[in-house]
């Protein structure tokens, strides 16, 4: 039995299912999923810059970035995560670049202002890990099941007219109910939505921005933009309420960490204040927004990004 798992262990090692040992090219893994995809675009060693994030990072094209500042980005744009996971996330880049020239951070107040530092979803913390805690965890998930679905993936990357949903670059547009989402329908949902007047963070401390700042802090040599992204003008808090108090603090918390910093650049698309945030058919829903205002971001990472990290 003993040599038996052993074996299979082995064999797990040798397919190399997510592309954790680079023994496995990123579109021809095992899975097809966000999580475990995006760990073979952060160790492919074409890219030299990165997208972090959750959906609101996804409509940032790593193409156009790449485009703009003469660097190579990769999008780790990961749906559904919080701080937690993208600090893993960008941690594990920059331990597997040293050479990183550029990170992108996208900050959703919501997920970045609470009041503690937590994933509320599963998340696979052994996959963006050292290759020890790898191998552990992989030796954890070897099974049955584990070369089951690697083999049918496989074969269905195989498929004449197969495409994959992420692109080598991590670039992977919204699906699902995104797709439905028309302006007019947008627009006459968001037009009856109320802002929020409640704080969500009554304690005065913002552990995930601590925990950035920190990370962005310690010595490197990447530039780092981070980004508020967009809100429609309904879901920002309504001003004067404690809720607007909230969300200031927790902004102004990260420009007083960073303002030192050279290498920092804090971007905000978040506020009430950009017009672009008063019109709905700028976006899917209220927090996320769709690609011609993503454009426009990009234009201010680029703006934003030191001459002298620009390439050709």
């Amino acid at each position: 039995m003993a040599f038996g798992l052993c074996f299979a262990f082995m064999i797990s090692v040798v397919l190399d299912p997510f592309g954790r040992l680079r023994l496995s090219e990123g579109d021809q893994i095992g899975f097809i999923e966000e999580r475990p995809v995006m760990v073979s675009r952060a160790v492919n060693p074409q890219f030299n810059s990165a997208i972090i994030g959750n959906s609101s990072s996804m409509p940032l094209m790593p193409e156009a970035l790449s485009a703009s500042t003469g660097q190579k980005f990769v999008s780790l744009s990961i749906s559904g995560t919080a701080a937690p996971a993208s600090i893993a996330t960008m941690t594990f880049f920059l331990a597997q670049h040293p050479d990183t020239k550029i990170i992108v951070v996208a900050l959703l107040p919501e997920t970045w202002c609470g009041a503690d530092f937590q994933e509320h979803r599963p998340f696979p913390y052994w996959l963006y890990s050292s290759v020890p805690r790898y191998l552990v965890g992989l030796a954890g998930e070897t099974s049955f099941n584990l070369f089951k679905t690697i083999s049918s993936n496989r074969r269905s990357m195989k498929a004449e007219g197969y495409r994959s949903w992420i692109a080598i670059d991590g670039y992977h547009p919204f699906i699902g109910p995104f797709v439905h989402h028309d302006i007019d329908t947008v627009r006459a949902v968001l037009s009856g939505s109320t802002r929020p007047d409640k704080s969500s963070n009554t304690t005065d401390r913002f552990p995930a921005i601590e925990r950035l700042a920190e990370v962005v802090g310690r010595s490197s040599p990447a530039f780092f933009a981070l980004v508020w992204t967009p809100r429609y003008v309904t879901y920002t808090p309504r001003p004067g309420s404690d809720a607007e108090k909230t969300d200031r603090d927790c902004r102004n918390t990260l420009l007083q960490a960073t303002s030192g910093l050279r290498h920092v650049r804090v971007l905000d698309w978040s506020s009430e204040d950009r017009p672009e945030n008063h019109d709905a058919a700028n976006f899917f829903d209220a927090i996320h927004y769709r690609r011609a205002y993503a454009a426009l971001i990009e234009n201010s990472i680029r703006d934003a990004i030191p001459t002298e990290l620009k390439g050709p």
